[in-house]
């Protein structure tokens, strides 16, 4: 009786051991990956906000200034306009990538014929580089042989300088960004709409529910912590663009497309005040990592399933 006892604890040991080593083998597995990545990105996060609180010459040599750095930026009136233009680069590109990216994946979700090769295809922008994108919206839009003159100039009507115009020119950035960062938010949406069981929505059809009202109801509450991934996606990409405006206006006409990363980039490496530009590198950090964590708030774990798992 006492043996067999002995060896059904002995056994439900040995079983604890073996889920334990279940569930241990995938952090196991990560943390190099994880440790890896927080080494590089620690190092340089660490690194450019000590730049960030001293002066440095073109040989890094630095003085310790405290928070003049800061100080002499929030007070220049470049940077003030430059922060404007941003933010309002960043809602309109949110606003745009999202739209497009959502119906994007809904009609991927419901093409039949040719499913794998059109979703395929979406990616092709994901793989062009933001210098490739730039070059390729640039003759589409410049005023002499451009695409969307030409076809302006078919209808008879003139076409107006895209790249030389202001507002113009913003617009252009903003659907160059779009164009280049809806891709992948697309392939994480169409991911959350496959998750969702077609047996609602067919229980839903039986209810006489609307194709709008299922959507509302039932598709964004089912693919919410998808829809705040693609968030933080576009929102980091938005913020953090700068290879598409340099490549596509140089922050001009005048200032007009001089958003933070290209102004870093001017002061830092033209200007050489590597501890100015080291602020607002901690500035676009900030404004990314603020923004992620409002999005893991309400879309990732304020989700009602999310909180029954965990």
């Amino acid at each position: 009786m006492n043996a067999t006892l002995h060896d059904s604890e002995a056994m439900t040991a040995r079983e604890r051991s073996a889920e334990f080593g279940k569930r241990a083998v995938p952090y196991l597995l990560v943390i190099p990956g994880l440790l890896f990545v927080l080494g590089v990105l620690g190092y340089a996060v660490a690194g450019g906000f000590v730049l960030s609180l001293n002066e440095t010459d073109m040989f890094l040599n630095k003085t310790f200034v405290g928070l003049k750095n800061y100080i002499a930026i929030f007070h220049n009136p470049r940077f003030q306009s430059s922060l404007w233009r941003t933010l309002a680069f960043v809602v309109l590109s949110i606003g745009l990538g999202i739209s497009m990216s959502m119906m994007f994946a809904l009609t991927l979700y419901h093409v039949g014929f040719g499913r794998r090769f059109f979703r395929g295809l979406s990616l092709v922008p994901y793989f062009v580089s933001g210098i490739a994108a730039a070059v390729m919206f640039r003759f589409i839009f410049t005023t002499s042989g451009g695409f969307v003159n030409y076809i302006l100039t078919t209808f008879g009507m003139e076409g107006p300088s895209w790249l030389g115009n202001p507002v113009l020119a913003f617009t252009v950035s903003i659907l160059a960004n779009a164009w280049f960062m809806v891709p992948f938010a697309t392939l994480i949406l169409l991911g959350g709409l496959q998750t969702v069981d077609k047996d609602i929505y067919e229980a839903a059809k039986l209810d006489g529910s609307s194709g709008l009202h299922t959507f509302r109801r039932i598709t964004l509450p089912l693919i919410k912590p998808m829809m705040g991934v693609s968030l933080i996606w576009v929102s980091y990409i938005s913020f953090s663009t700068f290879d598409i405006i340099l490549a596509l206006t140089a922050g001009g006409p005048g200032r007009a497309t001089e958003l933070i990363s290209v102004y870093m980039y001017q002061i830092a490496f033209l200007e050489l005040d590597f501890g100015q530009g080291s602020v607002l590198m901690v500035m676009l950090l900030t404004f990314n990592t603020l923004l992620s964590l409002v999005y893991l708030r309400f879309f990732v774990y304020g989700d009602r399933r999310y909180k029954v798992v965990s």
